[in-house]
């Protein structure tokens, strides 16, 4: 069974896939038809957070389960809803603007939770565009392409984070004694805010997406630590 090209293998067992995507209709539709052929979820869930432009049109042609909010109510809430939707034991989460993604790169995020020999994953691009591998070189741990088992959720609390959300669950899993295992996707990449919005509106979103960090970031600090 394992000598079958990853395409035709069956689904792994318990483990989806939730895509959190805004006004994501020219990208969305790539990432989720690759999470549905690869074989390698038994659900692919697609969750349009308020678009305008047929994000959720474009993801549902490709078999994936669409949800949709009726307003726009940021990346983590897309997130929870998403997880709300199903009962699979492993979550994976996939940004919906990804570049150059291939089965192997999925592959080696998910596999080794699914396995039991991790119980978390992170994809970090390496090789791709310069930008973003070299903003994942500065800071690999803010990365949108993860893979646990759904359990280490189960006391999470911090859904209103928005572009936080990563920054808010690594501090959730480093809390836990979780340790992360980061997986290299060579060649890989995503689309950058500036060249799908426009300069202006795309810089005034990154602002906005990195205060949404910085403050998450703060918010960690500020919580008392177990002590030993």
């Amino acid at each position: 069974m394992d000598g079958l090209p990853l395409s035709q293998r069956p689904p792994r067992p318990f483990c989806c896939v939730i895509i959190p995507a805004f006004n994501e209709a020219r990208r969305v539709g790539a990432v989720a038809r690759l999470a549905v052929r690869c074989g390698l979820f038994t659900e692919v869930v697609v969750v349009d957070d308020g678009s305008t432009d047929g994000t959720a049109d474009a993801a549902r042609v490709t078999g994936a389960r669409v949800l949709t909010h009726g307003r726009n109510r940021g990346k983590a809430q897309a997130m929870l809803t998403g997880v709300k939707s199903t009962a699979s034991p492993v979550v994976c989460f996939l940004d919906a603007d990804l570049l150059g993604v291939t089965d192997e790169h999925l592959a080696a995020l998910v596999e080794p939770v699914v396995a039991g020999e991790v119980a978390a994953a992170l994809g970090v691009f390496s090789g791709g565009r310069t930008a973003t591998s070299l903003a994942q070189r500065i800071a690999p741990m803010i990365s949108g392409q993860r893979c646990l088992k759904r359990e280490l959720l189960d006391d999470f609390i911090e859904w209103n984070s928005g572009f936080g959300i990563e920054t808010a669950l690594n501090d959730h899993l480093l809390r836990l004694g979780v340790q992360q295992r980061l997986v290299r996707w060579e060649g890989a990449a995503q689309a950058m805010k500036e060249e799908k919005r426009g300069l202006v509106v795309g810089f005034l979103a990154r602002l906005k997406m990195y205060g949404e960090i910085l403050a998450t970031w703060l918010k960690t600090k500020a919580k008392p630590r177990r002590r030993a």
